[in-house]
């Protein structure tokens, strides 16, 4: 007898479905779609319907779903033998400071666990928001489809592998995922995967594979140590094998790479190394993950995986009785009617004492900062006034824009430094300089005052611009132009 099912992979780039069957022991891909879904007028629901009436899937096979790649949490929770039966029973309380997500929103699986040295156990949880997975399951209800298993992508993975690698189920392994924005690590033991970790890793393009590929080279040796030695405490053996999986095929030297780096057996995964491939096929996609969903809805007792619709409350809420939410709705809008206007008057009435009360508070405000201004008008608008005053008495005492030094600075350092027999006629202060015009008594007194000038630490350089001797007067008229030095 033909057993079929259906894995659909849906990430925010791609949809990719696989229809897979199984005649006694052998496996076959019967049927493969991948659509790419990035333009703003792809309907998935649209795309799923035509995957039974465009593409003839099996509309009776037991379907098979991936959740986004972003919305699963994975934590490795150490506890001891209490606390594990507490996380098992999917106790809220106990996860609710492990994961991203709100209490009453946790979905969570428990994958798997081992026991660690002083009798304490690591147990890998995955958890989802309950908000994304009801949004994952309308896209199916509004495309007529009701999904039997809603997997991690990882552990769909973890079944492509091992049923096309069974030598995966035996031993120690890691698994190396890379698809469009994340390095996935694996750790497997005995068919079971002990962590999982997702490392972000540069969006690849048409004219930087070779450059991401090296440093995706780079750092998964990295990680995979870090990884391993999270679970084990121990450096990796030479011996241990590294399954790679990339989801387009755009990596052809990783391999290469990760051995040069890793010392490892790195194995490149073939999606049909124990499953067949049917006339029929139709498609050219990355499959590992669609085959993956499809094999664990096929054999879910031959593969390890979680099933996201078996967690506690998260399938969609029942239909909603339309009469009686229209009677709710019709009581609803009925009080909405006679409580407003009330609500409003009393509304009103409120805000009009605490406008009152607000004007009384800025009159006394008003009296009490200004006592002298006996004539009040619009109280905000003379105390702004009062302030604009202020504000230009700063200004013009304070230091000039863009300098340092201000007026009263400049003013001091060319008052004691002034020789007798010389008068200031004119002064200037500007922003970057002071220019002086004034009387000496001798061209020696003006160039004497030049040089103090010029070592007071006010000004960067002093120079005469016109000197000259009254005919009249004897006097010596000048004209001096200091700059102002600059902040430090």
């Amino acid at each position: 007898m033909v057993k079929r099912c259906i894995g659909i992979d849906i990430s925010p780039s791609h949809l990719r479905a696989v229809q897979v069957s199984r005649t006694g022991s052998e496996f076959c891909v019967e049927k493969v779609f991948s659509t790419q879904t990035r333009r703003g007028t792809d309907s998935m629901p649209d795309i799923l319907k035509s995957l039974i009436s465009q593409h003839r899937f099996d509309r009776c096979a037991n379907l098979a779903i991936s959740m986004p790649h972003n919305a699963v949490f994975f934590r490795n929770l150490e506890t001891d033998s209490a606390s594990t039966e507490r996380i098992h029973g999917l106790d809220s309380s106990a996860l609710e400071h492990n994961f991203p997500i709100q209490q009453d929103e946790i979905v969570a699986q428990v994958c798997s666990y081992h026991q660690l040295p002083g009798e304490k156990y690591s147990v890998l949880t995955a958890a989802v928001p309950r908000k994304l997975l009801h949004e994952r399951l309308n896209i199916l209800t509004v495309a007529k489809m009701h999904p039997t298993l809603m997997d991690a992508t990882i552990f769909a993975i973890h079944s492509t592998v091992a049923v096309n690698h069974p030598e995966i189920m035996t031993g120690q392994a890691i698994i190396a995922y890379v698809n469009e924005s994340y390095l996935t690590l694996a750790v497997t033991q005995n068919n079971n995967i002990l962590i999982v970790r997702n490392i972000p890793i540069i969006s690849r393009s048409s004219n930087n594979i070779d450059s991401v590929q090296k440093r995706i080279a780079e750092v998964l040796p990295h990680e995979a140590q870090i990884t391993w030695r999270k679970v084990f405490g121990e450096e990796i053996e030479e011996n241990t094998k590294i399954y790679l999986v990339s989801e387009d095929g755009a990596f052809d030297g990783l391999k290469t790479l990760v051995e040069e780096n890793l010392h490892c057996q790195t194995i490149t995964v073939n999606p049909y190394a124990k499953v067949k491939c049917s006339a029929e096929y139709n498609g050219d996609a990355a499959i590992y993950v669609a085959e993956g969903l499809a094999l664990r809805a096929l054999v879910p007792e031959e593969t390890t995986g979680i099933n996201f619709l078996e967690a506690g409350n998260a399938n969609i809420k029942p239909a909603l009785n339309l009469k009686k939410e229209l009677i709710i709705c019709a009581t609803l809008v009925v009080a909405i009617a006679v409580i407003s206007p009330v609500g409003l008057f009393v509304r009103l009435s409120h805000l009009e004492t605490k406008h009152v009360q607000v004007k009384n508070e800025i009159r006394e405000i008003f009296q009490r900062i200004l006592p002298e201004e006996k004539n009040i008008v619009n109280p905000l608008v003379q105390l702004e006034q009062k302030l604009q005053s202020l504000r230009t008495d700063y200004i013009l005492f304070s230091s000039t824009s863009g300098s340092a030094i201000g007026p009263l600075e400049v003013l001091h350092a060319v008052t004691t430094s002034i020789s007798s027999g010389t008068t200031i006629n004119n002064m200037l202060i500007t922003a970057e300089s002071v220019r002086l015009a004034g009387t000496s008594q001798s061209f020696e007194s003006v160039y004497n005052w030049q040089r103090l000038l010029q070592e007071a630490p006010q000004f960067s350089s002093v120079n005469v611009q016109d000197i000259r001797r009254e005919p009249e007067s004897k006097l010596v008229q000048f004209t001096m132009l200091a700059l102002l030095a600059a902040p430090e």
